[in-house]
């Protein structure tokens, strides 16, 4: 169990430093977006790639509950 809560944070850590290098390679996506509508204070776009973000992170977040819900017989008698 250990181990999958692990990789499932790691996803999350993944996905979301998409940031750091879409901004260093300039290539188009959710995280150079995200640079660009801060320099511009473009707050409806801030809003909503956090918002975005966010459901990713709750969204891998459940998946990985459930993972660990269906691999470990304990969690369900619970």
């Amino acid at each position: 169990m250990p181990i999958v809560t692990y990789l499932g944070l790691q996803l999350v850590i993944l996905i979301e430093g998409v940031v750091v290098v879409e901004s260093l390679f300039a290539w188009p996506g959710i995280g150079h977006a995200l640079v660009h509508a801060v320099v511009a204070r473009d707050i409806p776009m801030l809003q909503g790639t956090a918002l975005a973000m966010g459901l990713l992170f709750v969204g891998l977040n459940t998946a990985v509950d459930g993972l660990c819900l269906l691999l470990d017989p304990r969690a369900r008698a619970a």
